[in-house]
């Protein structure tokens, strides 16, 4: 077994013994490019309808499928955090920064460092992941779940994040990220020059205002609130544990809500961090694999988001 196969199994005898097939492991440049292309096109689609329509309804509905296509491309960031959108390390991390995590303001290097800390003790105290979203406390009451949500839909979660995070809230938990200046400097320009193209595209057509309304808005409102869905639906309410499948929770088969919440396979957790290095286009391959031989603990299989969030809070 190559170190790429290794999974977090810990004392699950039955599961440290399955070994996917290394082909698995393979990504595969010509779905990596559809999954971004189809992104980038549903938030050309949602902009355009916008443009076109000038209606209230269509910039509620276009304010939505933004901030779905946010949070695809925040998985896709995911995806480059775990070198899986080329076999190319280099192109890998252009492709995550420029395509995915620039746009969204934000920086693949500094995302890694974190999120890779995550996967070595998912809930555990200090773990980046959990600290962010507070999942930590879960269960609670169904109140102060809905008024978390609320909070989040509104965007004070976001800026409480925020302000949490400049004051150094979770500087003990958080890795640095190590960077020049000149890697510093090509971070800051993917931002620029992603954000730029969309402002100056919409400019163009007259519209420049809309950059602000159906992207900042959403990206701190809407993006934040789905992913905050999705934090509770992974994590919330698991114990930290040497085995990995039974501290994530897996959402079966895909519907409108793994469509909304957990685009391009990452509803597929628990699999997800067995197999951290497998892309996201293998995780239902491996997913029926191990369905099959009945080694993913029933007790953390979901046919829908609904039933977690219920799962996870009291009246």
């Amino acid at each position: 077994m190559t170190q790429t196969h290794v999974h977090h199994a810990g004392s699950n005898v039955g599961l440290a013994r399955f070994v996917p097939d290394p082909g698995l492991f393979r990504v595969s440049a010509v779905r990596v490019g559809m999954a971004l292309a189809g992104d980038w096109l549903m938030i050309a689609a949602a902009f355009a309808a916008a443009v076109a329509f000038a209606h209230p309804l269509a910039y509620a509905c276009a304010a939505i499928v933004i901030a779905r296509s946010q949070l695809a491309l925040a998985v896709m960031m995911h995806e480059g955090a775990h070198g899986s959108l080329a076999r190319n390390r280099r192109v890998n991390d252009v492709l995550g920064q420029l395509l995915a995590a620039g746009p969204l303001w934000l920086s693949l290097r500094t995302y890694r460092a974190g999120h890779l800390k995550h996967h070595r003790a998912p809930m555990q105290a200090d773990d980046p992941v959990a600290l962010l979203f507070g999942v930590h406390d879960y269960p609670v009451t169904r109140g102060r779940l809905i008024v978390r949500l609320l909070a989040y839909a509104c965007g004070i979660g976001y800026v409480t994040s925020v302000v949490k995070l400049a004051r150094g809230a979770f500087a003990h938990a958080l890795p640095k990220a190590e960077k020049s200046r000149a890697y510093a400097a090509w971070e800051i320009a993917s931002m620029l020059a992603g954000n730029g193209a969309l402002f100056g595209a919409l400019a163009l057509v007259g519209h420049p205002l809309l950059y602000v309304a159906l992207w900042i808005v959403p990206s701190i409102t809407l993006l934040p609130f789905a992913g905050q869905v999705r934090a509770i639906f992974e994590h919330a309410g698991l114990l930290a544990g040497a085995d990995q499948s039974r501290n994530a929770r897996t959402i079966v088969r895909r519907s409108w809500q793994t469509f909304l919440f957990g685009p391009h396979g990452i509803h597929f957790h628990i699999e997800h961090h067995l197999f951290t290095r497998m892309p996201f286009h293998n995780l239902p391959v491996v997913h029926r694999q191990l369905a099959q031989l009945r080694l993913l603990p029933d007790g953390n299989l979901y046919a829908g988001y609904g039933a977690v969030l219920r799962d996870v809070s009291a009246r």
